[in-house]
């Protein structure tokens, strides 16, 4: 997801980000999909759970970086979720940010539980405006005002939306089904590229149970996460991508001239698992 921006009345206005203030900051990004039960207008319906999840990690002392960096570090995670149903129509979509720190014990950086785990709720404008806007401009726009642009996540949001309208299968299915010979067949009679609904021979990996409960926790708005409160999915979660992209950012300080974050180097794709990270952090949810 690009920078936030607010339309003012002559032009666009960028809006910075809370983690965009520091000097060097580190970005990761996976996606994830779910089949959910929701209900909608008094019946259940089995939906698709597209998630875009982003954890920010900020250096408080911008002379130390890097893995050396012994102080706290201000994390923002965010979770972008697109909710999509059995006709291939967005009906919901809303981003929970969480935002904890960490500090520095015995050579590793932990869970500060001295500092309150924050949570916000942003929502997504109506469902039949959100559909156009994400399909046709791949960007989404929240009811307080903010845009973001999409890159990659929109390219399964609209496997998702094609795979719900034109197959008889959910798109976490889809990954998850172990017929794959079958489902590939069957595409094929449909007219239906395996490209176009992201098919491939092999099943998708489904997350580990302790990861279950971090996303949860991530997709949850309540300060205050319960497990017990927490309900499971149809199907899922599965990882849409193995790898989780890895991008540095640094802001330049010359003569007193602070500019903007830049990204230094190139993005990577790492096979690194975001919620086992989160995990090993001290995140734990009972």
């Amino acid at each position: 997801m690009t920078p936030s921006i607010s339309l003012g009345d002559y032009e666009p206005e960028i809006i910075p980000e809370p983690w965009e203030e520091y000097q060097y900051r580190d970005l990761y990004r996976s996606y994830y999909t779910q089949s959910i039960s929701m209900k909608i207008n008094g019946l259940f319906h089995c939906i698709t759970a597209l998630t875009s999840l982003e954890l920010n990690k900020c250096y408080t002392d911008p002379v130390e970086r890097g893995d050396v960096s012994t102080t706290p570090r201000n994390c923002y995670l965010s979770a972008l979720t697109i909710y999509i149903d059995n006709k291939g129509r967005i009906i919901k979509g809303e981003k929970v940010n969480t935002t904890f720190r960490l500090k520095y014990v015995n050579g590793e950086h932990i869970l500060d539980s001295s500092t309150k785990i924050q949570k916000e709720l942003e929502r997504c404008v109506d469902k039949n405006e959100l559909h156009n806007l994400v399909i046709k401009n791949k960007q989404i726009t929240f009811r307080n005002g903010k845009i973001y642009l999409l890159e990659k996540f929109h390219e399964y949001i609209k496997q998702a939306s094609i795979c719900n309208r034109r197959t008889y299968v959910n798109y976490t299915y889809l990954k998850v089904s172990e017929n794959r010979d079958d489902l590939n067949n069957k595409l094929s009679l449909l007219g239906i590229t395996t490209a176009a609904v992201g098919f491939v021979p092999g099943k998708a990996s489904v997350i580990a149970d302790y990861s279950i409960k971090i996303l949860g926790f991530a997709l949850s708005a309540e300060p205050r996460f319960s497990l017990a409160e927490y309900t499971f999915p149809v199907n899922g979660p599965v990882y849409l991508d193995e790898q989780t992209l890895y991008q540095h950012y640094k802001r330049d300080n010359t003569n007193g001239y602070v500019s903007p974050q830049r990204s230094e180097g190139k993005p990577m794709n790492k096979v690194r698992d975001i919620l086992k990270e989160l995990q090993e952090c001290g995140l734990t949810i009972t």
